[in-house]
This record gives C-alpha cells, sequence and structure tokens, in this order.
C-alpha cells in the first residue's frame, strides 16, 4: 500500500531548523495511519497522498504579524496554509509554519515543544478537514501516544540522522 500522508522538515535560511531525528517524523506518520486514518476510514484509499511540509518561522509566535492572524491553527502557534494540488502526481501538498520561538519556550524542552506543535498541527487539520472528528475523538487520540519511545529518541539528532529536504547533508537515505 502506498503511504498517503508524509511529513517532512524544510530548511529555512534565516533560521536554523531543529535537529529532529528522522524516527521522529516516521513516528507521527505511522501514528496518524493507525489512529486517524485507519480508525476513521479516511484517505488510505483516496487517489491523493497528502504530503506536509513543516518549516520553522523565525517570527515571535507572541507578536504574529496582522496578515498571518487569520490562518488556520494559529491559535495554537502554527499555520497552516491552503493545499497546493499537484494533479498529475496526484498529491496535496500543504505547508505548515511552526513558531520556532513557542517550540523553544516549551517548560517541557525543545524537543517536547516539536512533539507537541505536531499534535496540534494534527488535531486542527483533522478537525478542520474532517468532521466526523471532534475534539473529544482527539483527546483520546492524544492518550496514544508513546511519550516514552519519542523521550527515547536522540535530540539534538546527529546530522546523520537528521532528515530536511533541500539539504542534501541532512537528509537520510531510507535508513
Amino acid at each position: 500500500m502506498n503511504k498517503r500522508f508524509n511529513i517532512e522538515l524544510f530548511d529555512e535560511t534565516e533560521v536554523k531548523a531543529l535537529p529532529i531525528h528522522y524516527k521522529t517524523l516516521e513516528y507521527f506518520e505511522d501514528f496518524v495511519i493507525d489512529n486517524i486514518l485507519s480508525e476513521f476510514k479516511i484517505i488510505l484509499n483516496s487517489k491523493w497522498t497528502y504530503n506536509f511540509g513543516i518549516f520553522f518561522d523565525s517570527t515571535d509566535y507572541k507578536n504574529i504579524p496582522e496578515h498571518i492572524k487569520t490562518f488556520d491553527g494559529i491559535e495554537k502557534g502554527l499555520v497552516i496554509l491552503p493545499p497546493n494540488t499537484f494533479s498529475k502526481e496526484q498529491i496535496k501538498g500543504y505547508s505548515i509554519q511552526f513558531f520556532i520561538s513557542k517550540i523553544r519556550d516549551n517548560p517541557n524542552g525543545e524537543f517536547i515543544g516539536f512533539c507537541e506543535m505536531m499534535l496540534d498541527f494534527i488535531e486542527t487539520f483533522f478537525e478542520l478537514n474532517y468532521k466526523k472528528i471532534s475534539k473529544s475523538d482527539f483527546k483520546n487520540i492524544r492518550n496514544k501516544v508513546d511519550w516514552n519511545y519519542l523521550k527515547s529518541l536522540k535530540y539534538p539528532a546527529d546530522l546523520k540522522e537528521q532528515y530536511i529536504v533541500g539539504n542534501e547533508k541532512t537528509a537520510y537515505n531510507n535508513v
């Protein structure tokens, strides 16, 4: 079966991306497939692949510019931009901005801040786009996160264990 849900990190030149281990992204992809797509019977049989590109934004989330305040997810300190549709490739590409200052301000540390923002993004995206998934469903879904596994991943990850699109030095190759 083709993977219908992909998450990628992108390096933004003015912000140094967080050193996230590639297994973190794999965990969240599998988590979404197992706990949302399979559970609610969505996307898996679609002809479309959903690609989510995460960019780290250097804007301080406490001082978000007016032009950003209307985007979905902003109340949780992230921005989900409208999709780009690539019909020939059957891909719906979403760009998501994570405010790096919010991640770094997390009292539990940067890595947990990143993971919590991933959950916020996943919740916001699916609640907005799939009406059969509710806030109460997400309370149960969040309880299924294996925090022990996530905390076992090395952070900061070594350069060879990171995956950032557009930076060949940090992209892993089917590790």
